[in-house]
C-alpha cells in the first residue's frame, strides 16, 4: 500500500510532539534514565501519556497505511528521537523500550501482514548503520573524511552518543529474535562503491564491535543462531573496509590505517574474551575477503587494503591463511583471461611475502603454478611468454620461502613428514616437467641458483655449474637482455602483494613487520643504468658477502636466542621471574626447568638475616655436603623450602614480638631477641629437609637422626632422619653394587664398619650398626658430621 503525501509529515509531526513534550516533562523529574528504564508500565503510562499512546497507534498506523511509512518517518532527517535533548533526558532510550514492548505484545498477532519485531529491528538498524548524512540531511563538520586532518575529532562526532543510546536495545533484539535479526542484516542494502568515505564509519565499526561483546555476554545458553547473528555484523563490519570507495581511500591512507587498527584492535579483545571467537571471527573474514576479491576482478586490480586486510587477518585468526589460499586456488581454475590473471599475481605475492602462509598451502600454489605451466607447453610457439611468466612465478615463490623449507628440514612431526614428501614430489616436477632452457631466461639466474640450492639440495659445485653454463649459453646483445629484465619488472609490479604496499598503512606494517619477507632485488650487479652488462652477465661473479660489526651480531636477535646465552641471561633472574618466563612458550619452559638456574637459588635461599622493624631475624642458610652421584631435584627442593621458609618467618616474627612483650613487662630496658633467652624457631640447614625446630632439644634430636643415618658412600652422603628409609636406600645401594661385583666372590657380603674414635665391629646390615650406634653412643651431638663416615668392607 503506498502512503499519501501528507500522511509522512503527520506522523513525523506526532513524533516529534511526543518526543518533545515528554522530554520537556522529564527535565524536571529527579530520576535518571537508568531508573525511569526500571519503573512499571503503569508508572510510565502515567508519567508519559503521548509517548506511550504514540507507540501504541503505530499497529493501526501501519495497518491502514503501511509499514514502510512507520520506518521513513523514523528515519527521516527532521525525526527528533535521537536529537541531544532527547538522549540526555532519556527519551531515545524509553521510547527504545516501548518498541520492545510493542513487539513483545504483537507476537501472536495475526491479523497485521507484517511483524511488528521487523519494524523495530529497521528502525535501529537505520539508526545505527545510517552515516550522519543520511540521518540528519547534512554530515557535521566532525564526521566529514578530511584527508587533511591528521585524526577525526570523535569528541565532536553525532554518531558514538546514538550507538551509545541504542546499543543494549540492538543486543536484546538481536538475543530476542536472532533469525530474524540476520536475515534483516542479510537484506540489508549492500553498500555503494561509490559514496564517499565519512568519519562516521569509525563509529560504525566500533559500535559493531561493542554489539557482538553485548550479544556474546548476554547469550547464557550459546545458541547457534545467535553465533550466526554475530558472524554475520562482523561480516557487515568487514564489507565497511573493504568494499569503499578507492579513490577516497588513497587519499587518506592515514584516516584508513587508523580505520584497520579500530577493526582489529576490536578483533583481538573479542579473540580474549570471547570462548567462540573463532567460530564467529573465521567465517565473517573469509567470506568478506571471498566478497571483496569477487569485486576486485572486475577491475582487474586488487587494492591495497584487501591486501593488507588479507595480512593482518591471516596473523590474528588461526588457520585464516591456509584456507584463503585454497579458496584462491579454486577461484583460480574456475576463471580464466584477465579475471585469473589479477588474482594469480596476488596469491604469489601472499604465499611470497607472508611467512604466515603455512609451507603446505604455498606447495599447493607451487603446484598449480607448474600446472599451468605444463598447460602451456603444449603450444610453444604463442604460448612461450605466457610459459616463462609461470616459471618466473614459480622461481620468485621458492626464492621467498627458503627459510620456510630450511625449518621443514629440522622438524621430525609426522605432518612435517606428509609436508616433505610433498616438496619431494615438487623437487621431481620441478627438474623433468620444465624445460631446462628455460631457467636461463625465466627469472634472474641468482633467484634460481637459490632455488636449486635451498629446494633441491643441490651441492655448490652442482650451482655453480648451473650458473657457468647459463652465462655460456646467454648469447643475447644488450639491447634483448633489457627486454629481458623489463619483461621480469613487468611480471613483478603485477605482484599486487608487496612489502612496499604496506608504506602508507604505518600501524598496521608494524604490526606485520615480523611476518613479511622483503622482496629480493631482479640484479645482483647493477650498474648506473640499474641492468647488468652484457660482459658482467657472462662473468660468474661471487657472492658478495655484507660485512657487518661483531658488536652488532652480538647484540642480534637471534644470537640471544641461543641456548647458552639465554642461560647466561636467565642466571640473573629471581625464581618468580623464572616462573613467568615458564609461562611464554615450550623452549622458554623447558630453559627456565633446568638444574644449572635453580641450585644457586636453592643454596643462596635464606643466607642472610632479615631486619624487620621488631628485630632481625636470623639466617636459614643451606649446606649441602652431598656427593658426585647424589640427584637433585633443585626446582623441587627451592619450592618445597620457599612455602616452609614463607611460614617460618611469620612464626619468628611472632616469637620475637613475644620475647619481647616479656621483657617488657618484666621491666626490661631491651626488648630486642638478642637480650632474651627465649628461642627462635629455625630451619635445618641440610640440604633437602625442610624440618622446623621450636625449641633446643628438638634440634639436637633432629641433628641426632640425621648423624645416625646418613649414607657411608663418600659420593652419595645422603642424610635420613628414619630407619626404614635408611635400610631401603642403602639395599638400593647393594643392589646397584651387585652388577659390578657379579665376578668376585658370591659369598662375600659387604660389612658396614663403625669407625667411631677407633671402634673396628662391622655389621652385616645398617640396622644393626644403627643399633650399636645408639647403645654405645658412638656419634656426636653436634652438627659436625665429618668423623661419622661409615665404611663398607
Amino acid at each position: 500500500m503506498r502512503a499519501k503525501r501528507g500522511e509522512l509529515p503527520a506522523l513525523l509531526a506526532r513524533l516529534n510532539e511526543s518526543v518533545g513534550v515528554s522530554a520537556r516533562r522529564l527535565f524536571t523529574q529527579q530520576a535518571s534514565p537508568s531508573q525511569l528504564l526500571q519503573r512499571s508500565q503503569s508508572e510510565l503510562r502515567r508519567l508519559l501519556p503521548e509517548l506511550c499512546a504514540f507507540v501504541d497507534s503505530l499497529p493501526a498506523v501501519a495497518s491502514a497505511m503501511s509499514s514502510s511509512l512507520v520506518r521513513r518517518a523514523f528515519h527521516h532527517p527532521d525525526a527528533q528521537w535521537l536529537g541531544r535533548s532527547a538522549r540526555q533526558s532519556g527519551i531515545s532510550s524509553l521510547l527504545c523500550q516501548q518498541l520492545l514492548r510493542l513487539a513483545r505484545q504483537q507476537e501472536d498477532n495475526d491479523t497485521l501482514q507484517w511483524s511488528v519485531a521487523e519494524l523495530v529491528t529497521r528502525v535501529l538498524l537505520d539508526a545505527l548503520l545510517s552515516p550522519c548524512a543520511q540521518r540528519l540531511g547534512q554530515a557535521p563538520d566532525a564526521c566529514t573524511w578530511r584527508p587533511t586532518k591528521a585524526k577525526p575529532r570523535f569528541h565532536a562526532m553525532t554518531c558514538f552518543p546514538v550507538w551509545s543510546t541504542l546499543l543494549p536495545f540492538a543486543a536484546v533484539v538481536a538475543l530476542r529474535y536472532p533469525e530474524l535479526f540476520r536475515r534483516v542484516l542479510v537484506e540489508y542494502p549492500p553498500l555503494d562503491k561509490k559514496e564517499r568515505r565519512v568519519n562516521c564509519e569509525f563509529a560504525q565499526i566500533t559500535g559493531l564491535w561493542r554489539l557482538v561483546e553485548e550479544i556474546h555476554r548476554s547469550d547464557k545458553e550459546s545458541q547457534e543462531t545467535v553465533t550466526q547473528v554475530m558472524t554475520t555484523l562482523l561480516r557487515l563490519a568487514s564489507d565497511k573496509l573493504l568494499l569503499c570507495s578507492q579513490t577516497a581511500r588513497e587519499q587518506a591512507p592515514h584516516l584508513n590505517d587508523q580505520l584497520l587498527e579500530k577493526f582489529f584492535s576490536g578483533l583481538q579483545g573479542f579473540s580474549f574474551n570471547c570462548w567462540r571467537a573463532n567460530a564467529v571471527v573465521k567465517p565473517a573474514l573469509f567470506d568478506a575477503l571471498r566478497s571483496a576479491l569477487t569485486s576486485q576482478v572486475e577491475t582487474h586490480v586488487v587494492p591495497k587494503r584487501v591486501a593488507v586486510f588479507t595480512a593482518v587477518g591471516s596473523l590474528l585468526v588461526k588457520d585464516l591463511a591456509a584456507d584463503f589460499v585454497s579458496m584462491l586456488i579454486e577461484r583460480i581454475r574456475e576463471t580464466s583471461g584477465e579475471a585469473q590473471s589479477a588474482l594469480l599475481p596476488f596469491l604469489v605475492g601472499y604465499c611470497a611475502h607472508l611467512d604466515l602462509v603455512p609451507i603446505s598451502s604455498v606447495l599447493e600454489v607451487l603446484d598449480l603454478l607448474m600446472t599451468s605451466y605444463k598447460a602451456a607447453l603444449e603450444d610453444a610457439e604463442s604460448q612461450r611468454q605466457r610459459r616463462l611468466g609461470f616459471l618466473f612465478y614459480i622461481v620468485y615463490v621458492a626464492l621467498h620461502r627458503c627459510q620456510a623449507v630450511d625449518r621443514l628440514r629440522k622438524e621430525v612431526s609426522s605432518d612435517a613428514a606428509t609436508t616433505k614428501e610433498a616438496v619431494t614430489q615438487f623437487q621431481k616436477r620441478l627438474c623433468s616437467e620444465i624445460v631446462y632452457e628455460d631457467f636461463y631466461v625465466a627469472a634472474p639466474v641468482h633467484w634460481t641458483a637459490r632455488v636449486w640450492k635451498d629446494w633441491v639440495f643441490l651441492t655448490d659445485e652442482d650451482v655453480q655449474a648451473f650458473v657457468s653454463d647459463t652465462h655460456e649459453n646467454d648469447n643475447e646483445t644488450e639491447e634483448e637482455f633489457k627486454n629481458r629484465v623489463a619483461r621480469w619488472q613487468t611480471w613483478e609490479a603485477l605482484v599486487a602483494f608487496r612489502p612496499p604496499s604496506f608504506a602508507l598503512f604505518t600501524q598496521m606494517r608494524a604490526l606485520l613487520k615480523p611476518h613479511l619477507v622483503l622482496s629480493s632485488p631482479l640484479t645482483d650487479v647493477a650498474d648506473e643504468n640499474g641492468l647488468v652488462r652484457a660482459r658482467k652477465r657472462r662473468r660468474a661473479g661471487e657472492a658478495v658477502k655484507n660485512a657487518m660489526d661483531p658488536e652488532k651480531i652480538e647484540r642480534s636477535f637471534d644470537v640471544l636466542l641461543l641456548p647458552d646465552v639465554m642461560e647466561r641471561v636467565c642466571s640473573f633472574m629471581s625464581a618468580k621471574r623464572l616462573c613467568r618466563l615458564a609461562l611464554v612458550c615450550r623452549d622458554f619452559a623447558e630453559l627456565s626447568h633446568r638444574a644449572s638456574l635453580w641450585r644457586p637459588l636453592y643454596l643462596r635461599m635464606g643466607l642472610s638475616a632479615v631486619t624487620t622493624k621488631r628485630g632481625v631475624l636470623p639466617a636459614c642458610p643451606v649446606e649441602c655436603s652431598h656427593g658426585d652421584s647424589f640427584e637433585h631435584d633443585w626446582r623441587r627442593l627451592y619450592q618445597s623450602r620457599w612455602k616452609v621458609l614463607r611460614k617460618l618467618r611469620r612464626t619468628q616474627r611472632r616469637a620475637i614480638e613475644a620475647a619481647a612483650a616479656q621483657s617488657t613487662d618484666r621491666g626490661s630496658d631491651a626488648a630486642s631477641p638478642g637480650n632474651t633467652s627465649a628461642f627462635v624457631p629455625l630451619i635445618c640447614s641440610l640440604c633437602g629437609c625442610d624440618h622446623v625446630f621450636k625449641t633446643a632439644s628438638d634440634r639436637d634430636a633432629h641433628v641426632t637422626r640425621h648423624n645416625q643415618f646418613t649414607c657411608p658412600e663418600p659420593s652419595c652422603r645422603a642424610s635420613l632422619l628414619g630407619l626404614r628409609k635408611f635400610q631401603q636406600h642403602m639395599r638400593a645401594h647393594t643392589a646397584a653394587a651387585e652388577p659390578a661385583d657379579a665376578d668376585g666372590d658370591a659369598d662375600a657380603a659387604p660389612r658396614f664398619l663403625c669407625g667411631y674414635n677407633g671402634c673396628n665391629k662391622t655389621y652385616k646390615s645398617a640396622s644393626r650398626l644403627a643399633t650399636h650406634r645408639r647403645k654405645e653412643s658412638h656419634y656426636d651431638s653436634g652438627s659436625d658430621t665429618s668423623d661419622m663416615t661409615l665404611t663398607v668392607l
